[in-house]
């Protein structure tokens, strides 16, 4: 068989598999555009704060003021002690409290110093990080009052001040921190997934096959017996990424603008390092296809590994920080390095170079994978041929 033909052969093979289907065209679909549905509005605002207020003075009330003026705190209710704060913080009626203490006002303009307590529920970090940047903000504001009644003469603590600059991650919220990787790692296990089905589908109606060698190229043989196993891996390779080239520009150029993820690659090295990881993560789904006698252990293995994959991917828990051997791990999965190099290139603005490593070892799993397939289907051709 010629080359086309065994392309074509391959994308017949692929749109009439239904399984195949739905994991690479709907479960593409389905995942690349609810998964961020729900964190569409990451800039959190408006929390509900409780008030403690043991000192009841003026200063008191004043910083309670300037607490709920400010955008991220919207100001629930005030309790009289923090055993109720707590029972209203359990039952989720809101995210947070400020407690003041008795004796606050009288410390504050001698001087002594008052230590007020904000407490966030710190299980969702940006609602932790919102209730702590509004309350910080009214403090400083409140300190710098009191500071400038004290000594109307002294420098102005403006003097000396502090911008803080949220780099890669502008909005501080869920969409640049985690979305653009996840959304990286759905192509990854789609298009190893369905490949993978492909490969293990064929195995297993050509398990029981035996097929005279002078009768190998009979039509009636099913076409990924009878071709140049090189030729049907690299077609299989093509088929696989021609589909998911769509998938890219649908994720990077419509999705990505559409949830306002970052983009700062350029064209070229953008398609340059995508086109190696496609080609990588359908070698590897083949590669384990070829491994497999059924077509349902693929889209099991898939499930099964996800949840621990995007755990040592880098991006919920810094790489750094994982055990050796699971850092070790990490270097041999395709989703690893697609995930850093385009964080790098679309998040941080990196070059080229910069991710060319992650590239490399690409293109290393590539053909670690493709020898692997090459071999594994040979022995299987050699066991039907009789």
């Amino acid at each position: 068989m010629r080359f086309l033909e065994i392309l074509l052969a391959e994308y017949r093979a692929i749109f009439s598999n239904k399984i195949v289907v739905v994991v690479i065209i709907v479960g593409s679909m389905v995942y690349g555009i609810l998964y961020p549905m729900p964190y569409l509005n990451d800039n959190v605002l408006s929390q509900k704060l409780l008030i403690v207020d043991e000192d009841k003075s003026t200063l008191s009330r004043e910083l309670v003021f300037l607490v709920g003026a400010s955008p991220q705190i919207t100001l629930f209710e005030e309790v009289d002690s923090l055993y109720k704060a707590q029972t209203i913080i359990e039952n989720f009626q809101a995210q947070g409290i400020l407690f003041i203490p008795k004796g606050f006002e009288s410390s504050a303009y001698m001087g002594v110093g008052s230590i007020v307590s904000y407490m966030g529920n710190a299980s969702y970090f940006l609602i932790y990080g919102a209730i702590i940047e509004g309350i910080h903000s009214a403090i400083d504001e409140l300190a710098h009052k009191i500071s400038s009644q004290a000594n109307p003469d002294a420098l102005s603590l403006d003097v000396i001040s502090y911008e803080p600059i949220a780099l890669f991650n502008p909005s501080l919220g869920y969409i640049n921190y985690a979305l653009a990787a996840v959304l990286v790692f759905i192509l990854h296990q789609t298009l190893i997934g369905g490949s993978a089905i492909l490969g293990a589908y064929q195995n297993r109606i050509s398990v029981n096959l035996k097929i005279p060698k002078d009768l190998y190229t009979n039509t009636d043989v099913p076409y990924f017996l009878r071709c140049n196993i090189s030729s049907l891996i690299l077609a299989r390779v093509l088929a696989f990424s021609s589909i998911y080239c769509v998938w890219f520009l649908f994720y990077f150029g419509v999705l990505f603008v559409l949830f306002g993820v970052n983009i700062h690659a350029s064209a070229s090295d953008f398609w340059c390092f995508a086109l190696m990881f496609i080609f990588c993560c359908a070698m590897c789904g083949i590669f384990l296809g070829v491994c497999l006698k059924d077509e349902s252990l693929p889209t099991q293995i898939v499930f099964i590994s996800s949840m621990p994959l995007v755990f040592i991917m880098g991006f919920i828990w810094p790489s750094e920080l994982l055990p050796a051997f699971l850092r070790n791990l990490s270097y041999f999965i395709p989703a690893y390095h697609g995930i850093k190099g385009f964080i790098n290139l679309n998040q941080m603005g990196a070059s080229f170079s910069d991710i060319a490593p992650h590239f490399l070892a690409l293109l290393t799993i590539f053909f670690v994978c493709f020898i692997g397939s090459y071999f594994v289907l040979k022995t299987k051709h050699r066991a039907i041929l009789i």
